[in-house]
């Protein structure tokens, strides 16, 4: 989606669609003739629409193959210089968030915003790998603005009945619909063309009373014409301002460039423009407020379960070496991410959630069965042997079972499973490589706690035989 300025001409808005069309045509060709879609093709339908000062492209991919991302990056590059729009959007997956960069102004100063957009620009472009910056404001655009004369009261005329037979002049009144083709077409009373070119003619029209009567504008109104917005948005009871930008894959981290940003030009913006508020929006906000929310659940289900454990073992260090896993799930994914050529997402974060409450099965059937063989007065050294020996199948099974059956997932090329791939490969790698820690790991880590519980417990023995000795004898 391409967004021109308000106010400019529909012309402008055809050459931008044609220009679009033109490049996603050419695009089209460039893909289909390549030998691996030449059995089925990886574009099919485009279609380019304008409609105002707003141009949408749509592309018809057919292919699962077709590397969605890859395409519209390529587009994107062969369209060039898009500076002279309000505001480009490429759009390619299921859910789009937004641009990677948005902040968020605020500030009861209209001015001070209009010249705080393009310092926000300036700053942006600053960084390699920035592109398509825009903003929120609209161009000004003239507006009639209409006063009555004290004759207007005296006549029974209000501003609404002069705004209206205005309208209607310049504008029209639909008075009929006649049906054609299946479609209605709308029959307009307005001025002829020659009379709706210029303003000035407002003057030489008449407005008709509530009995009948027709009196000159000028008799009864005033009319001058104004620059103003057509869409006011505020926050707070604050004028807003949104600045959003995007990132090339060869440019730096957006939340690092945001961070830059708002630590070298932020304090000179908050003390140029008083009242002025910054905040972060978009994207960049929906990672931040996400990564809070999986840190607060994440701990919270932790403690669950570490109260879970303690109440079933009776014990608080034993819970703690059940969670040993979790860190170890969690290199795994990222191990799965790094071989599997996948980004760190979202959905690859919540897949690690998932990952813990698996793994942490494991250690758990094992601990168990270590302490039902200490029950049963085995020592220790030969209760971690045989228990491991025992849970060695039924861990192995579980793990191996679960990485296959989310196998065909990983594989899958469809554009509808994309973005589960990160969640999964975070879960299935996960599971396969705490299952190896917790077959070695844990069980070494159990010998050391019962060594160091040993060792505490002779240290608080020692001390309270020397605290009996230095007591004073009762005296008889």
């Amino acid at each position: 989606m391409v967004e021109l300025p308000q106010g400019g001409a529909f012309s402008d808005s055809q050459a931008m669609r044609d220009r679009l069309v033109v490049a996603a045509e050419e695009l089209k060709t460039s893909y289909n003739n390549q030998p691996r879609y030449k059995d089925k093709p990886a574009i099919d339908n485009i279609l380019g629409v304008a409609g105002g000062n707003k141009v949408d492209l749509l592309v018809q991919t057919v292919n699962d193959d077709l590397d969605t991302e890859e395409m519209t990056n390529r587009l994107r590059a062969s369209l060039g210089d898009l500076s002279g729009a309000k505001d480009v959007r490429f759009d390619y997956t299921i859910r789009d968030p937004g641009k990677p960069i948005t902040l968020l102004f605020a500030s009861d100063s209209i001015a001070d915003l209009e010249v705080l957009s393009q310092d926000v620009r300036l700053a942006l472009e600053r960084y390699p790998g920035v592109f398509d910056v825009s903003d929120s404001f609209d161009a000004p655009m003239e507006e009639l603005v209409l006063s009555l004369k004290p004759a207007a009261e005296n006549l029974g005329l209000t501003l609404t009945d002069v705004a209206r037979q205005i309208r209607q002049a310049f504008y029209g009144e639909e008075v009929q619909r006649v049906p054609r083709n299946g479609e209605d077409v709308r029959v307009m009373v307005r001025y002829p063309e020659a009379e709706r070119r210029a303003i000035a003619n407002i003057n030489a029209m008449y407005i008709r009373t509530r009995d009948g009567t027709e009196v000159p504008f000028s008799t009864v109104a005033t009319y001058r014409v104004e620059t103003g917005y057509q869409s006011i948005e505020r926050l707070d009871r604050l004028r807003t301002l949104e600045v959003s930008a995007d990132v090339s894959e060869e440019g730096a981290a957006p939340r690092a460039i945001v961070e830059s940003v708002l630590s070298s030009d932020g304090p000179l913006w908050l003390q140029r423009y008083p009242g002025l508020t910054i905040n972060m929006d978009g994207e960049l906000q929906e990672e931040i407020e996400f990564q809070q929310a999986m840190v607060y659940m994440g701990s919270l289900s932790m403690l669950v379960i570490f109260g879970l454990m303690a109440i079933a073992f009776k014990s608080y260090w034993q819970p703690l070496l059940v969670l040993t896993a979790v860190p170890f799930g969690l290199m795994g994914a990222i191990f799965g991410h790094w071989l599997l050529g996948w980004q760190v997402s979202m959905f690859s974060i919540m897949g690690v959630i998932a990952c813990a409450g698996v793994v942490v099965n494991d250690n758990l059937v094992l601990i168990d069965r270590v302490n039902n063989l200490r029950a049963e007065g085995m020592e220790l050294v030969d209760a971690l042997l045989q228990g491991a020996t025992d849970r060695f199948r039924p861990i192995i099974l579980t793990s191996v079972t679960t990485f296959v059956g989310l196998v065909p997932i990983m594989l899958e090329t469809s554009v509808q499973a994309q973005f589960l791939i990160p969640m999964v490969t975070s879960l299935s790698f996960g599971v396969l490589f705490a299952t190896g820690v917790t077959l070695v790991l844990v069980p070494a880590l159990y010998l050391l706690g019962d060594d160091m519980g040993k060792f505490f417990m002779s240290v608080t023995k020692r001390e309270l035989k020397s605290g009996s000795s230095d007591a004073v004898p009762p005296m008889v």
